[in-house]
């Protein structure tokens, strides 16, 4: 199995069901992520304090790779987080024989994403990065990096100006000792805000792209290099350049992470099985994501 490094967002998943008109009173679009501050953190943690569904440790690269691990893959993570329970929740939701975290501390405490759930399973989020704003290179471990067969990290790593620092660092490594980079593109908001930087990142001859559809016909005219492209269709599948896998016809609970472990699995079984093979291991796998109420199996 390939050694995946990858840097992001250390969160703690707030999963919250709404209806429609609830969701619908917040400031942010259905099935969108929006950043919001800790203010409006505070009042929608107090506000839904009876309502949250569960806490669970979250954030998408972290996510990835909990479910590359899933297949035996050696995984680790790098970030930024408080010193604080959170902090501990999140590095339980490890399996801490395959997956080891580089991490400094912040004075800031780790960051949090409400998880909006509507009756239909999507899902939509806020999230309060805090701690991760603070993610920086020298959180990076150069040295496991360097061995490692794969980069992963996406746009989310990009939208603070130490995650841009950490991306181009981390790049530099990577390109050096020729590990291969899979970057994504994360979320359709993020990437009108952020498009100089992701811009930026796509120009850098990196090896895999993934996002779902909507990202990607957003993006199309500014990849401008030869890249392979995984990319998402929800509920109809998901295709691997010209290789096409459609979904099992399910009854969604919650969409939160299933793009995240799609992204995981792939990346476990690239180059070890036949293409169709492993994708059609993670359209399952991510399936089986949608079928729970949380974002990891």
């Amino acid at each position: 199995m390939p050694k995946i490094y990858g840097f992001g967002n250390a969160l703690i998943d707030i999963e919250i069901s709404v209806s429609e008109d609830e969701l619908a009173s917040l400031p942010i679009n259905k099935g969108s992520m929006e950043h919001i501050s800790s203010s409006q953190k505070m009042d929608w943690l107090q506000r839904f304090q009876t309502r949250v569904q569960s806490r669970e440790p979250g954030g998408s690269i972290a996510n990835s790779l909990h479910a590359a691990a899933s297949q035996g893959s050696r995984c680790t993570f790098s970030c930024s987080m408080g010193e604080d329970l959170e902090k501990d929740l999140f590095l339980q939701g490890f399996n801490k024989k395959l997956i080891q975290t580089s991490f400094q501390y912040s004075i800031n405490p780790t960051g949090i994403c409400f998880i909006f759930v509507t009756p239909d399973g999507e899902r939509t989020m806020a999230s309060n990065l805090s701690a991760n704003e603070d993610l920086n290179p020298k959180c990076l471990n150069k040295e496991i990096l360097s061995q490692s067969d794969w980069l992963l990290f996406d746009a989310f790593s990009v939208c603070t100006s130490n995650g841009l620092e950490t991306a181009k660092e981390a790049l530099l490594i990577a390109k050096k000792n020729k590990v291969k980079i899979a970057f994504g593109l994360a979320d359709i908001n993020l990437i009108k805000s952020n498009l100089k930087e992701i811009e930026w990142v796509l120009n850098q001859s990196i090896d895999l792209l993934f996002s779902n559809e909507y990202e990607m016909n957003l993006m199309q005219q500014n990849i401008k290099t030869k890249v392979d492209i995984l990319c998402s269709s929800g509920a109809n599948g998901c295709s691997f350049n010209q290789v096409k896998v459609d979904a099992k016809e399910i009854s969604v609970i919650n969409t939160n992470g299933a793009g995240d472990a799609l992204v995981g699995i792939f990346l476990s079984h690239y180059n070890s099985i036949p293409q169709q093979e492993a994708l059609k291991k993670a359209v399952d796998y991510a399936t089986a994501v949608c079928q729970i109420g949380g974002p990891r199996l």
